[in-house]
């Protein structure tokens, strides 16, 4: 059985954002002086949560997402984001542990501790805080997140010339349902109905969830 502090996903986010020359920033973790914590705002850190900041302060990929830094003086950081989140929005949503954003706009990715699993791991979602809140199931774990966003950067078509800075045809989870329909134990837990009391007020998340159950 895999470590749950083992990171292959991890890693290989990173191999395909530098093989594919995409643009990416990693800045060094903590001192060793300043240990990754246990809690966040009242809610457990997840264990892959720890061993990503174990290995890296922040990390930026272009256009798609940046971790928050576990502490950070003048940016948003992971304790101050989710203090202010749990202040912020109501139940079940409060209860999220918000680990990164979309690079772009306000969207968030966050574990959710109610759904831990029996090794302390939590599944991942993707909210949407612009209309009526609501989260789409997007991994089964933290690393599986990154594996699968890997696999979503990679069939992503290579970007030349003036297409540069043009906007980006394809969204993250809505175009990735493929690479999300992959992590097989994402695919039970939706089709054991785990994650809807998240996705309540979105009809379109819903029928989503229903095409990649069906895929897996």
């Amino acid at each position: 059985m895999q470590s749950a502090t083992a990171l292959p996903g991890f890693e290989r986010l990173l191999e395909v954002c530098r093989s594919r020359a995409h643009p990416l920033k990693v800045e060094p973790p903590l001192p060793s002086a300043s240990p990754v914590e246990t809690s966040v705002a009242g809610q457990p850190m997840d264990s892959q949560l720890a061993a990503v900041y174990s290995r890296v302060g922040y990390l930026w990929v272009r256009d798609e997402l940046y971790l928050l830094p576990e502490h950070h003086e003048r940016r948003p950081d992971l304790h101050r984001v989710n203090a202010h989140w749990r202040k912020d929005w109501v139940e079940p949503f409060g209860s999220l542990l918000v680990f990164a954003k979309d690079d772009r706009l306000a969207y968030c990715y966050a574990t959710v501790p109610a759904l831990v699993d029996a090794r302390g791991l939590q599944p991942v979602v993707w909210v949407d805080v612009y209309e009526a809140l609501y989260a789409v199931p997007v991994a089964s774990s933290l690393d599986h997140f990154f594996a699968t966003y890997a696999r979503y950067l990679e069939a992503a078509p290579k970007v030349t010339g003036d297409e540069e800075y043009a906007p980006p045809l394809r969204t993250f989870p809505w175009s990735a349902s493929e690479a999300i329909a992959q992590d097989a134990e994402l695919v039970r837990s939706l089709r054991a109905g785990h994650f809807d009391f998240l996705m309540k007020a979105s009809a379109r998340a819903r029928e989503w969830v229903e095409q990649v159950g069906s895929r897996g």
